[in-house]
């Protein structure tokens, strides 16, 4: 990719304070992963793409969870959990969204 063709980052993303996103007219903010946790993240092997395989699997259900609950929140900056979100009713093109703005964050 060309320099002229690159968008700027924001500065909210230079500055950690992570990336919105928008599903089913709500607004949520990811933030990057930490360095800390990166190790665990792929030790996780969760699909980014495939988000059925995460849900249908308890153990993968949990991690999921733990992602969500540690770098998704919502507009009061309240974490958000897979239970919540399955509230609010996210379907699997959200929470590949979700992962996929997270590992987009996290470079």
């Amino acid at each position: 990719m060309s320099k002229a063709n690159k968008s700027p980052t924001p500065l909210s993303v230079m500055l950690g304070d992570g990336d919105s996103f928008i599903v089913k007219e709500k607004s949520y903010i990811v933030k990057p992963i930490e360095l800390k946790d990166i190790e665990e993240f792929m030790k996780d092997n969760l699909s980014i793409d495939t988000q059925l395989f995460n849900i249908a699997n308890e153990k993968a259900k949990e991690k999921v969870n733990r992602w969500l609950t540690g770098y998704c929140f919502d507009e009061e900056s309240n974490p958000v959990s897979l239970e919540k979100v399955m509230d609010y009713g996210w379907n699997v093109v959200d929470l590949r969204k979700f992962f996929r703005k997270l590992c987009d964050l996290s470079g």
